[in-house]
């Protein structure tokens, strides 16, 4: 489900059953601050105060309230008690006054012999949190397991007890053995009697119809949670702009007093193969307040049905607020909605609140300093403008007319500082710089055809660069300068060309082949600098021709061999770190154990060829062809390939990690027994491709059709097919799965026979006519999952959740379905259960085709 949000609102969801239907509750929570001029705060803030200020308490459960209410997560000061050490601390909101009395600790004195109980005097305190630990209440008190006061009849008299540290004016205790009602304003807990009784009972009909939702004899004010003096029994929602007074909650202001923003929240859901947007509607049910904080977090609620227990029928849910006053019509929603789907500029859009939220609302609304977005000038910038100044002014002495005016605005406006943009205002920024880019281009093109019309006789083009960049000075300059400074100038400018070159030689129009006599002297030179041990790190060999040449363990590092004939030369254990072997032919070359770190290879003839155990970490393949080449335990660590295709390649026991493989296309290659770390394979075409007993930690297939592929006997964890990938036929026969998404996946006719499978997830997958025969099946999902004619005969799948999955016609003899959820999954005459173990198996609800 794809969310569409303002950043000062948060979501929440959550799938439930009710009355034998499903629905998707919503909950939009948004915090504002307290006092006369409320605003909206950042959902990070949100998130953060609540995890500090609300004691362990769930904001939400993102369940539909049937009547509004609010909850306080607040503290009481002692700088607000006389020499009692007592206070009140309490709250007015929206027609309910609520007080309670709050003291420092106090403990029971008399004992057995007096005629009445007596308490000490109240201690000092700085602060206290109201909240159900300091109310009435203790072990074995079901109103407030939690509190302090409450001992039973057999309890010792004579051990100090503490009384409760809050309680209603009211209601105040004076006896040890008196029960009074606990205090609070934080909310209920869920098995306390206030709220459980509520529930409603859980026997055979609901576990035929409901399970696992609520029974139809819940009573839905168990939703509500906070105490009952603190509900608004008789409204759905909260008045707009409700008025608040909060007394004696906050370390320095005594009265916290305002109004709620008067704002509504808007939804709206986007179901699966429909482009309409259905409108949710949303109350305001709850206001949390966080007095110590200066906040209060507003929560509107609202339910969807929905035809799928889990929601998969909804594709996208976009969220707003706006201000009573001043609703946006569904048109509105829909464009900005159509503004964040859009594949180019959706996530440019995303960075727009005020498309839904009011601006006034923001937290820097009325406030903004916008001098704070001036950038800052250096003193170069501010030397250069006043230099081209001084010159304008010059300029203008000697001219007369438009021209002098026209220097000086020129150079006015470039002295402007402009405000860089906001992050809600990078769309247009961006749309602007664009359609300025574009007009530019335009202009552009124009001048030159005006310029090659008007000097076409004499204009002649440059030649496209060929080859390595030429040395920016000679070895005799080398040797007879005395500037050593220099020198190291010069051989840090040739370090980057070459550098430059190396990273961008497939780019250039190729250099060309060496002409016999060049290419005879080439050759001649190499062999000797080989035969007398020299190195040959650097050389520029661009177009020789060295096919053929046992050049085993030679010191290449550097070496430039764009477009050189390298059919049959052995380069065994050969250094070639930072190679450049653009266009290189290297028809039956061999690599075995060589160096190739950082090499460039793009363009280059791969056919036969040997890189057995070579080292190609961080080297390049573009639009490099691989022939039945062999890679057998070669490291390959961070290499980039792109429009590359591999024909009959092994790759066996080699060591491939951080590799993205896209749009490439692989026949008959072998991955067999391979160390694969961080493999991912992206709208990738894979045929009788082989991944068997391969060690495999993080592999993706992502729009990846991969017929017929072969992971038997191997190790896969932390892997996903995703996005349409296919993997019809493939074997993954004895093969160990941990933490593996396949979810959507196509595996039809697919062997698992004998599989491992743990922490998988098969939901909506398509494994119609697969073979799971004793598969092992720990912690997986397989919720829709299509096993129409599947063999799952003597399958392990102990607590499988295999809701709503298609079981027609498939083989489940002797399977191990002990506590496996089967809830709502279609059967037919053709479905086997012969010898099945079902004990404690869930089977209801039954489907609804059933």
């Amino acid at each position: 489900m794809k969310i569409i949000k303002p950043t000062p609102l948060g979501i929440l969801t959550r799938a439930y059953r009710s009355d034998g239907r499903e629905y998707l509750g919503i909950a939009i929570p948004m915090m504002a601050t307290l006092g006369e001029t409320p605003r909206l705060v950042g959902e990070t803030e949100l998130w953060d105060t609540v995890g500090e200020a609300l004691s362990g308490y769930t904001l939400d459960a993102a369940l539909p309230k049937p009547h509004a209410e609010f909850l306080v997560s607040g503290h009481a000061y002692g700088k607000y008690c006389g020499r009692s050490h007592v206070c009140h601390a309490g709250i007015r909101f929206a027609g309910i006054d609520k007080q309670l009395r709050v003291s420092g600790d106090r403990y029971w004195t008399g004992g057995m012999t007096r005629a009445a109980d007596e308490a000490t005097a109240a201690e000092p305190f700085e602060t206290l949190p109201i909240d159900w630990p300091l109310a009435y209440g203790g072990a074995g008190y079901a109103d407030n397991p939690r509190g302090r006061g409450f001992a039973t009849a057999s309890g010792d008299r004579a051990t100090p007890r503490l009384l409760p540290n809050i309680e209603y004016a009211a209601d105040l205790i004076h006896r040890r053995e008196q029960r009074i009602e606990p205090a609070s304003f934080t909310p209920i807990a869920p098995d306390w009697p206030p709220r459980s009784a509520l529930l409603g009972q859980f026997d055979q009909p609901w576990r035929e119809a409901d399970c696992p939702g609520f029974p139809r004899t819940i009573d839905h004010r168990y939703f509500n949670v906070a105490p009952l003096d603190q509900q608004l029994s008789a409204h759905t929602a909260l008045p707009d702009g409700a008025a608040y007074e909060i007394t004696h909650m906050h370390p320095e202001r005594a009265v916290i007093a305002g109004r709620l923003p008067a704002l509504r929240a808007r939804c709206f859901v986007q179901r699966q193969r429909e482009d309409a947007l259905a409108e949710v509607p949303m109350r305001l049910t709850t206001a949390w307040f966080i007095p110590h904080r200066e906040r209060v977090v507003m929560i509107f609620h609202g339910a969807a049905e929905v035809e799928e227990f889990d929601a998969q029928d909804i594709a996208c849910l976009m969220i707003g607020a706006e201000l009573n006053a001043q609703p946006l019509s569904a048109m509105d929603y829909r464009r900005v909605f159509d503004l964040r789907m859009d594949s180019k500029c959706g996530a440019l859009h995303a960075l727009r609140d005020r498309d839904l939220v009011p601006v006034s609302m923001l937290v820097h609304a009325g406030g903004e300093d916008e001098t704070t977005h001036a950038p800052s000038q250096s003193a170069v910038q501010r030397n250069l403008l006043r230099r081209a100044q001084l010159r304008a002014e010059q300029a203008a002495a000697s001219a007369h007319g438009p021209a002098a005016q026209l220097a000086l605005d020129a150079i006015a406006t470039a002295a402007e500082p402009k405000r860089p943009p906001r992050l809600d205002e990078l769309a247009e920024f961006v749309q602007q710089q664009e359609q300025q880019a574009e007009e530019q281009r335009a202009a552009l093109e124009t001048m030159r055809q005006q310029i090659e019309a008007k000097h076409a006789a004499s204009l002649s083009m440059a030649p496209a660069r060929r080859g390595p960049p030429p040395s920016s000075i000679t070895s005799a300059c080398l040797a007879r300068t005395e500037q050593p400074a220099l020198l190291e100038m010069a051989r840090a400018a040739d370090h980057k060309l070459r550098e430059a070159y190396l990273h961008a030689a497939h780019y250039q129009d190729a250099a060309p082949r060496l002409d016999p006599a060049a290419a005879d002297t080439a050759r001649r030179r190499v062999a000797a600098m080989y035969a007398n041990g020299e190195s040959l790190a650097g050389l520029d060999l661009t177009g020789a021709d060295l096919s053929g040449m046992n050049l085993r363990g030679a010191q290449l590092s550097g070496v430039l061999l764009e477009s050189a004939n390298l059919t049959g030369t052995d380069f065994s254990e050969a250094t070639l770190t930072s190679a450049v072997l653009v266009r290189a032919t290297l028809l039956r070359a061999r690599f075995a154990r060589a160096q190739l770190t950082q090499a460039n290879l793009s363009l280059a003839q791969c056919e036969d060829t040997d890189f057995s155990e070579a080292t190609l970490d961080r080297s390049l393949f573009e639009h490099t062809p691989f022939l039945r080449c062999r890679l057998p335990r070669a490291s390959i660590h961070r290499a980039q390939f792109r429009h590359c295709r591999f024909d009959a390649v092994d790759f066996s026991e080699a060591k491939l990690a951080d590799l993205v493989f896209m749009e490439q296309t692989f026949h008959d290659v072998s991955f067999n027994q391979a160390h694969i770390r961080k493999l991912a394979f992206i709208q990738c075409r894979l045929e009788r491709a082989s991944f068997t007993e391969a060690d495999i930690v993080g592999l993706g297939f992502v729009e990846t059709d991969a017929k017929g592929v072969h992971f038997d006997r191997a190790s896969l964890r932390k892997a996903c097919f995703v996005k349409d990938s296919v993997l019809t036929d493939a074997d993954f026969t004895q093969a160990r799965l941990t933490e593996v998404n396949l979810r959507q996946v196509s595996a039809q006719r697919a062997n698992f026979s004998g599989a491992r499978i743990n922490q998988c997830d098969f939901s909506d997958a398509c494994l119609e006519a697969a073979n799971l025969q004793g598969v092992k099946l720990d912690n997986g999902y397989m919720v829709r999952t299509d096993l129409s004619a599947a063999n799952l005969a003597r399958a392990d799948l102990i607590g499988g959740y295999l809701r709503r999955a298609n079981l027609r016609g498939t083989n489940l003899r002797e399977a191990n379905l002990f506590r496996a959820n089967l809830a709502e999954t279609s059967m037919d005459r053709g479905t086997q259960l012969d010898g099945a173990y079902l004990e404690q198996a869930v089977l209801c609800p039954l489907s609804r085709s059933a």
